[in-house]
């Protein structure tokens, strides 16, 4: 009997190093959380979900759950997680079933919003500044109850994953620009610089840059100040955002200025995500003090030649001169740039 409690401790430490062994390296959240789901639906037969922060500097809810390989961040409807994180910091819970939260948490609207998911158990994700979120453990297919040694086996994993999201915060916090939580100027040149070199090398197909700044900004702010430029500039960040793909790399160059690098993208391709971005930006209302505002963007695009690029001033170079033509043309408008022959 020894020996085989010796044997199923051994497999658990195992699959426990295997699971950091792939999240520990890791600095994507949507990774982190994806690798520990799926290897809890295989074990346990069951369903898992984070609740984390929407971002590193926020506390809005977000509900990270897989429904079978894809991801479903949805917004939770309480509006903080203070609430939870102040309760599972001053009780130090390690885990805490769902009937001993319901009676001990004081805020029973968001008792009565997580009992709707009808969870087992609770898990803090613990790490050195803090809470950074909680892991929630639905019941088993079977309904049987999770033995002391499966839950001291998700708090392991759990523990490794919270150091992992920990690791991605610090991380995203060095390379965003903390005003539109689009990538900083900093960390674009380092990634276009990759990216010409896998190019050059082929071990990327070519790619597309574009380039685009707000139109008669500084009179903008001139006019209405900076408080409400920062409006705009914050409510276009969020349109792209919305726009981009997950593989694609959304930039705030600086200023009113941004730039985004579409992978796999040729520069027809690239014109229409311009197009669609451009009208979408014209269309909008801007929140005011007691009214709403248009803007317009003007927009260059440039696809990478290996002939013509040989590194990031180049690169640039060539999407800001399409930029430039935009704009001695009328402004709110794209433009490509076409290499000489």
């Amino acid at each position: 009997m020894l020996e085989d409690d010796l044997s199923i401790e051994n497999q658990n430490l195992r699959e426990v190093l295997e699971v950091a062994k792939q999240i520990t390296a890791e600095l994507d959240i949507k990774r982190i959380t994806k690798n520990i789901t799926y290897f809890v639906r295989s074990k346990f037969n069951t369903w898992c979900s984070f609740i984390l922060p929407e971002d590193f500097d926020s506390d809005l809810p977000v509900e990270f759950i897989y429904e079978g390989s894809k991801l479903r961040q949805k917004k939770m409807s309480f509006k903080s997680l203070k609430p939870l994180f102040d309760f599972f910091q001053s009780a130090e819970y390690n885990q805490i079933s769902f009937t001993q939260f319901s009676n001990d948490f004081p805020n029973k609207d968001i008792v009565q919003i997580l009992e709707e998911k009808d969870p087992d158990f609770f898990l803090p994700l613990r790490g050195d500044s803090g809470i950074l979120g909680v892991y929630v453990q639905g019941k088993k297919e079977d309904l049987s109850a999770f033995s002391i040694e499966e839950i001291q086996f998700l708090a392991n994993v759990t523990g490794f994953g919270a150091i992992s999201i920990e690791n991605a915060n610090f991380y995203r916090r060095a390379i965003t620009d903390r005003m539109t939580k689009l990538f900083n100027h900093h960390q674009f040149e380092k990634t276009l610089e990759e990216y010409i070199q896998k190019a050059e090398t082929g071990e990327i197909d070519p790619f597309s840059l574009v380039m685009f700044d707000i139109d008669h900004f500084k009179s903008f702010n001139d006019n209405y100040g900076h408080l409400q430029g920062d409006i705009i500039i914050k409510d276009i960040a969020k349109m792209l955002l919305s726009e981009v793909r997950d593989c694609d790399y959304p930039v705030r160059y600086g200023g009113e200025e941004f730039i985004v690098i579409l992978p796999d993208t040729t520069i027809d391709e690239a014109e229409a995500f311009a197009s669609r971005l451009r009208k979408d930006i014209e269309s909008h209302d801007f929140p005011g003090e007691n009214r709403t505002f248009k803007c317009t963007v003007s927009l260059g695009v440039a696809e990478y030649s290996q002939k013509y690029v040989k590194n990031n001033t180049d690169m640039i170079g060539y999407v800001d001169k399409a930029l430039y033509t935009s704009k001695e043309n009328g402004r709110n408008q794209v433009t490509k740039y076409i290499y000489k022959k």
